[in-house]
């Protein structure tokens, strides 16, 4: 190959730099071999479309890459704070305490192996033991005290009964106070009163025989009311003779004189 000399000196300071001396070109062929290896021409900017992605491609793509970030930022929010929680409900371990030494315990010895005392020795109490008595306490006399009124309208009870059957209406009087609040369907009937309807009935009847079963027994909170209600049973003969069984209610009330009626009624009618 030839070398060409450059034409002209070319100073280090000057700002372009000459190009090298034009070749010429080779004249275009048009030789059937040329003609088979030729391609079309294609204008440049239908060539760049063809090369370019679409629109649609480029906003999908940016779409997936910004919610994948999201996506991606939460579960690693979610993460941290599901982490922090597994921590925040963990059981703090508690030191465990320096073994100590316990002292060693005494030996003790089964029953079955303690050895039977001889039969001449007598174990007797220690004089002041036996010499010592509980005390009763507070509650206990409360119990027996309302074992006693308890007793007392039982007591009650009974002689009314008693001079019923005997048809003793001056005796069954005297368990009745001045005036009954509730007298069966009468109400502040005065003693005199019910006298009159006792000897009535009374003189009427040739027997009469009742009979009451256990009573329930309620106290009033002031300790001077009693409610007391039982099944009586009773059977009259003479001239309007009569039987059956009621559930009957005494209503009582603590006087200097002791316990009296203030109300007597029938609840239910039972036979």
């Amino acid at each position: 190959m030839e070398t060409r000399e450059r034409r002209g000196f070319v100073s280090p300071t000057e700002e372009t730099v000459p190009l090298e001396g034009e070749r010429p070109l080779p004249p275009p062929r048009f030789d059937e071999k040329s003609v088979q290896r030729a391609q079309p021409a294609v204008p440049i900017g239908s060539g760049a479309r063809k090369n370019s992605w679409p629109l649609w491609v480029i906003v999908l793509c940016v779409l997936g890459g910004v919610l994948g970030g999201v996506l991606g930022g939460l579960a690693l929010t979610m993460y941290q704070r599901g982490g922090q929680r597994a921590e925040s409900q963990a059981p703090q371990q508690i030191p465990a305490a320096a073994p100590t030494t316990a002292p060693p315990a005494a030996p003790t010895t089964s029953p079955v192996a303690q050895e039977p005392e001889p039969s001449n020795v007598r174990t007797e109490p220690a004089a002041d033991t036996a010499a010592v008595k509980p005390e009763p306490k507070a509650g206990a006399r409360a119990v027996e005290a309302s074992r006693d009124v308890q007793g007392e309208l039982r007591a009650a009870l009974g002689g009314w009964l008693a001079a019923t059957n005997s048809r003793d209406v001056g005796r069954q009087m005297s368990f009745y106070a001045p005036t009954v609040e509730a007298f069966y369907l009468s109400r502040n009937a005065p003693r005199e009163s019910v006298r009159a309807e006792k000897t009535r009935l009374f003189a009427r009847a040739s027997a009469v025989n009742v009979e009451a079963a256990a009573p329930e027994i309620s106290l009033g909170a002031d300790g001077r009311t009693a409610v007391m209600r039982f099944r009586k049973r009773y059977h009259i003969e003479g001239e309007e003779s009569r039987a059956g069984e009621v559930l009957q209610e005494l209503r009582w009330r603590r006087t200097n004189d002791g316990w009296k009626i203030v109300s007597e009624r029938d609840l239910r009618v039972l036979q």
